[in-house]
């Protein structure tokens, strides 16, 4: 093959990779937008100052380190040593051993749907697990890696997709948030974002993800206590703060009436706070005939 020959086909080659990136990302886009405006959105918001309820976790047990919700009932805690997997209740304020760890295997992230269990260690693999949720049968998955860039996880129910979350302070002094979506009839991470963006007014680098049922909206949580709402775009709808019984803010999960679920990591008094979901009922009075 001459030069100009491999030029040329160094040129199509490039081409067809750019038209398949823009082929992909088109699609992806649309299946976004298709989904977003046929979610039943409703019409509400999280009551910050008013908690419905604060708890403690029962005697014996460590705050956790991750959580998030399994189905309509239940919710899955990894605990703080990594090396425990519980499950809780949360109306009753129940806790459940549900299976150890390996101890040569930090958990770092859990996420869940449809009773399977989706587990990232440190070393970024995802690990698959299917009840009876033997961890040395479950078959894995690496995400791609970054040096110093931690991941969070959380299922997306409406987009039927993995959320994957990392930001980086970049040298400008600004931060860098992108979403990745994980397919997981594929078991593939796509290289076309949900969003990501820059910001100036978003420093701190976020510790817990959690996805509102009833709004669709992203809750990302700092280690202050502020909350950041966020659509599915990445556009910014707010920023609130924790109520001062969270001492140490950690974790943040919904139940599937719409409560927000907060929880911290004071090895003392680990608090579990629930706060409400406000549903807005219509002004409009009934229709006259």
């Amino acid at each position: 093959m001459s030069r100009t020959q491999y030029f040329f086909s160094f040129v199509l080659a490039t081409i067809s990779f750019i038209a398949a990136r823009s082929i992909q990302r088109e699609g992806i886009e649309n299946y976004y937008q298709q989904v977003a405006a046929g979610f039943q959105k409703e019409e509400g918001f999280i009551d910050f100052e008013h908690p419905t309820s604060v708890q403690y976790l029962p005697m014996g047990l460590q705050p956790f380190s991750a959580v998030s919700s399994l189905d309509s009932i239940q919710s899955i805690a990894l605990s703080q040593d990594s090396l425990r997997i519980i499950r809780y209740q949360g109306q009753t304020n129940t806790f459940t051993p549900l299976f150890d760890l390996p101890t040569d295997r930090k958990i770092t992230q859990i996420t869940g749907y449809d009773s399977t269990l989706v587990l990232l260690d440190q070393t970024q693999q995802l690990h698959f697990l299917s009840f009876p949720y033997r961890f040395d049968e479950a078959p894995s998955c690496p995400l791609q890696r970054e040096e110093g860039v931690s991941q969070l996880l959380c299922y997306h129910p409406s987009l039927k997709r993995i959320l994957v979350l990392n930001s980086t302070l970049l040298e400008n002094g600004e931060r860098r948030f992108v979403c990745q979506t994980f397919h997981l009839a594929k078991r593939q991470l796509s290289q076309v974002p949900l969003f990501s963006f820059e910001s100036k007014e978003l420093q701190f680098e976020p510790i817990a993800l959690a996805v509102q049922p009833h709004s669709n909206e992203l809750y990302l949580l700092s280690n202050t206590g502020e909350i950041v709402i966020l659509n599915q775009e990445g556009v910014l709808l707010g920023r609130h703060q924790l109520p001062e019984s969270i001492l140490e803010p950690r974790l943040l999960s919904f139940d599937s009436n719409g409560d927000l679920i907060a929880m911290d990591a004071n090895s003392l008094h680990p608090v579990i706070l629930r706060l409400p979901w406000q549903k807005i009922i219509s002004k409009q009075g009934p229709l006259v005939k």
